[in-house]
């Protein structure tokens, strides 16, 4: 499973999945990356090594627009 980090103009954090569901969100992006690497060993308790599998979320132009129009309605 991939998730990815967005991290808000203010720190904050929000650990997501692909699919754009919101897992939880952080004070920051550490925050984020440690609840997931603690999930995820959780679910392979096995593996030693962990590969976090997270993906630094970067805003698309379309993300950029929705905030631009939702600070004017």
């Amino acid at each position: 499973m991939f998730c990815y980090i967005k991290e808000w103009p203010n720190k904050m954090a929000t650990l997501m999945t692909t699919d754009g569901i919101v897992l939880c969100t952080c004070k920051n992006t550490d925050e984020a990356r440690k609840i997931w690497h603690d999930w995820k060993r959780q679910q392979m308790q096995d593996a030693s090594d962990v590969d976090l599998e997270v993906l630094r979320y970067i805003p698309t132009v379309t993300d950029r627009l929705k905030t631009v129009i939702a600070s004017y309605v």
